[in-house]
């Protein structure tokens, strides 16, 4: 991942995601192994000013995860616990 040209490669293929996307992505990568809630999360992508609906970063999350699988079938790390929210494991 690189912040700084908004870029992400995963075994050795690029992947487009959004700025949403993006910044969920960074935020689950930054404390691998440490969950995040829903609330977490949204605070991350969200402004203040805007409400969303929590389900809405599972929706990032189900594209986000989809984006990774093109670049890698078996891509497996952004790990849901159910009623807690996310977290990521290195692979």
């Amino acid at each position: 991942m690189d912040p700084l040209r908004h870029a992400v490669t995963w075994k050795g293929n690029d992947v487009t995601l959004t700025v949403t996307e993006f910044l969920l992505l960074h935020a689950l990568v930054q404390r691998p192994g440490f969950v995040k809630s829903r609330d977490q999360l949204m605070d991350v992508a969200y402004d203040d000013q805007i409400y969303v609906d929590d389900r809405t970063i599972d929706s990032h999350i189900k594209r986000l995860r989809k984006k990774m699988r093109m670049a890698d079938d078996s891509f497996s790390a952004i790990e849901t616990l159910y009623g807690i929210g996310y977290r990521y494991n290195e692979e």
